[in-house]
């Protein structure tokens, strides 16, 4: 018995470690139930938000919303689903847990033969922050993509941020690059495509939303929405190409947060715009970010890993506030009730 003392001694702190270690990477316990397919929560009081009921906010078009988003979403230690997923604590009230609308997928271009809208390999888009030369394939996290939407093909829409870390090569046909890629991977019937923006087709993207908005949340649900970022140049010419036709992805462009003379645009085809926040500069970005929304443009920040960035980012219209924290912090909800809110 006395050499059975030690074994259970050791047995004991190994799981006391593996307590703190799970508790620390992805705090997803039993107080936080999986309600991504339940939408009646409507008698939750709302501490944080507008309090707006569940139906109501539901019925609201993409432009009006406020939601949270995930920064560098492939370096977590949670999956994509967890993520996304709602979690809700055991009073009902939304949990700081996972409940992210948007995602970030650093991407890297291995140019290889391929067949537009056809036949693709899977290691001609790996992702990785700092060198194409590692990182797991696109496709698996388009996988992870594919696989939460199966479980809940009802799901909120989730804007999937591609950043393009390649520049050398040139532009090439990065165009059916990227979209066949998506096609053969995801699925082009999960995506929800520029071209349904195009009220108007005789005028540009960005006109069409202004004028017209975007759907409601309940019309885009189950849907995707991918858009591109990081090489400018390579964005600004897939924009340029049959975006009312045939096009899967739109186009963000980066805004300066440190000036307060910043304004949208009047035309054009983007509709996306991005925001690198400091706390320091929130004079300037808290008052040109409202005239975004104010043309139904859709905004994302990065990074808001405070609360005062995180609140004040909702105080400014902010569609996406893209965020490290989250998991673990109590401030990193919109709202109380739902996993979205009213701007």
């Amino acid at each position: 018995m006395k050499f059975l003392k030690p074994f259970f001694f050791l047995l004991l702190i190994s799981l006391f470690i593996q307590c703190e270690k799970n508790s620390d990477e992805n705090d997803l316990n039993t107080d936080n139930i999986e309600l991504e397919s339940l939408d009646n929560l409507d008698n939750i009081t709302a501490n944080k938000g507008t309090g707006i009921s569940v139906s109501d906010l539901n019925n609201l078009k993409y432009h009006q919303i406020v939601f949270k988003g995930s920064h560098n979403s492939y370096e977590r230690n949670e999956s994509i689903g967890e993520q996304l997923t709602r979690y809700v604590k055991s009073d009902g009230k939304t949990s700081e847990n996972g409940n992210c609308m948007g995602v970030e997928l650093d991407i890297w271009r291995h140019t290889s033969s391929f067949t537009p809208n056809g036949d693709i390999s899977d290691n001609f888009w790996t992702v990785n922050h700092t060198s194409g030369l590692f990182g797991d394939k696109l496709s698996k996290y388009l996988n992870e993509l594919k696989q939460w939407h199966d479980g809940s093909p009802d799901h909120y829409p989730i804007m999937v941020k591609l950043d393009i870390k390649s520049t050398g090569g040139g532009f090439q046909n990065f165009h059916d690059q990227i979209d066949t890629y998506l096609k053969r991977y995801l699925g082009e019937n999960l995506i929800f495509k520029p071209n349904t923006l195009f009220t108007n087709p005789n005028v540009d993207l960005a006109t069409n939303v202004s004028q017209y908005g975007w759907p409601s949340i309940n019309e885009m649900r189950g849907k995707y929405i991918f858009v591109l970022t990081g090489n400018e140049s390579w964005g600004e010419t897939y924009a340029g190409i049959n975006l009312r036709d045939s096009r899967l992805c739109f186009t963000m462009k980066e805004m300066p947060a440190d000036r307060e003379d910043v304004y949208p645009p009047n035309g054009g085809n983007k509709v996306f715009f991005n925001f690198h926040i400091y706390n320091s500069n929130k004079d300037k970005w808290t008052k040109s970010i409202p005239r975004f929304a104010s043309k139904n443009y859709i905004s994302r920040v990065y990074i808001a890993n405070s609360q005062d960035n995180f609140d004040n980012s909702i105080g400014a219209k902010v569609s996406c506030i893209s965020t490290d924290k989250v998991n673990n912090h109590g401030w990193a909800i919109v709202t109380d009730n739902h996993k979205f809110d009213k701007k």
